[in-house]
């Protein structure tokens, strides 16, 4: 009868080598949750800069033609007075301008009035003005 010399099991260093291979991999996963949450945060505050401003559109939208002023319509302002509301942190403008049928500006009446809402925001991720336009047309009837 022959005896064998084979192990089954693993080595002190095999161990110890899977051991280091998996706390890397763990750190490595690690540090990129808070980047991930940062990158969250700021599609998050722009979700909600653009409904902010889409609500602004639907509200002229339901105008009369006659009844949108050209010019600017609302200036850059903050849509909170207090500090503790979470709009404080975001801004709006709306302006209106006639445009012609290749929609460049015009400065007489032609039928056809462009509307663009800015939206402002400070992104969390670079700490930088952010800003979003949302444009519409609106056409004498």
């Amino acid at each position: 009868m022959s005896k064998s010399n084979k192990s089954s099991g693993f080595t002190l260093l095999e161990v110890m080598i899977a051991i280091t291979i998996l706390i890397v991999g763990i750190l490595a996963v690690a540090r990129i949750f808070p980047l991930a949450l940062k990158v969250a945060k700021s599609a998050e505050q722009a979700t909600i800069a653009i409904n902010l401003a889409q609500a602004k559109i639907e509200e002229i939208f339901y105008l009369d033609y006659d009844n949108i002023p050209i010019g600017t319509i609302e200036a850059k302002h903050h849509l909170a007075d207090d500090p503790q509301n979470p709009f404080y942190y975001y801004q709006r403008q709306t302006v209106a301008e006639y445009v012609d049928s290749d929609l460049n500006y015009s400065a007489t009446e032609t039928g056809l009035k462009k509307i663009t809402v800015t939206a402002y925001w400070r992104s969390s991720v670079l700490a930088l003005e952010k800003s979003r336009d949302l444009i519409i047309l609106i056409s004498k009837k």
